[in-house]
């Protein structure tokens, strides 16, 4: 029995590592890696080396870290993602090109935004550069997501919401579900230059797990316009996701 928990506990400690790639810091240092995990250096070095053997983490020239290709080409490799990706990019590719604005394709890691995809012309790589990782509740990205997610009256927070506070939030949700998006706040009390809007995107059995997201100049792209962009690409996305489906389907004919 203690030997299955060793290797548990070799594989957590692994997915830790791994896991303090996945944000803003596409590289990281040994001392980086520590402060995250809490791990003791001897081990972070000890789990480096078997990772970087395996093709999952390489070495840079500076002494740091970042993942490998071996990870992509598996993460590439899921049929789900593979699909999603494959319906979503010409989508993306046509808002931007459209819009010159950045877009993405949003999903969430526990009670934050995480990006799939997304497409970065010359004037927005410092868009992605400084987006970091919001909270879904702090985001129309975040909001989308739960707004359709399994448990839309939770709301992520550190405390306990007052009765009024979750009649504000339930009421949030439902103005998003009855637009098809959600946008950025306007007005003079808001100081981010940026604003965003965001649209779901339905898989095949009507879940929402992404949506299409992009961004605007506050006071030169209104937030509610950007959303209708946003919604209708997301629902070019959810129609190609059910056309694949049925052209995959086994013993269908095709005319």
């Amino acid at each position: 029995m203690s030997g299955i928990n060793g290797k548990r506990g070799v594989l957590a400690r692994a997915f830790d590592i791994l896991g303090c790639f996945t944000g803003g810091e596409p590289e990281r240092s040994v001392a980086d890696i520590c402060a995250v995990t809490n791990l003791p250096p001897a081990t972070v070095h000890r789990m480096l080396a078997t990772l970087s053997e395996h093709g999952a983490i390489e070495r840079t020239g500076r002494g740091r870290y970042r993942l490998g290709p071996r990870l992509w080409r598996l993460g590439h490799g899921v049929p789900d993602i593979r699909l999603l990706r494959d319906c979503a990019r010409p989508a993306l590719v046509d808002l931007h090109a459209s819009t010159r604005l950045p877009v993405a394709l949003v999903t969430r890691d526990g009670d934050r935004l995480h990006i799939i995809d997304k497409i970065a012309g010359r004037s927005t790589v410092r868009v992605w550069e400084q987006f970091g990782l919001p909270t879904l509740d702090e985001h129309p990205a975040g909001l989308v997501l739960l707004a359709w997610g399994r448990d839309p009256d939770h709301r992520p927070t550190s405390r306990p919401l007052r009765s009024e506070e979750q009649f504000a939030w339930r009421q949030t949700l439902a103005q998003v579900r009855q637009n098809g998006f959600a946008y950025s706040p306007t007005g003079t009390q808001h100081t981010s230059p940026l604003v965003w809007a965001a649209a779901p995107v339905f898989a095949e059995d009507q879940t929402v797990g992404t949506c299409v997201m992009i961004g605007g100049r506050r006071g030169q792209h209104p937030p509610v316009s950007l959303g209708r962009q946003a919604r209708m690409t997301a629902r070019e996305i959810s129609a190609g996701l059910r056309g694949r489906d049925e052209d995959t389907t086994p013993g269908r004919t095709h005319a």
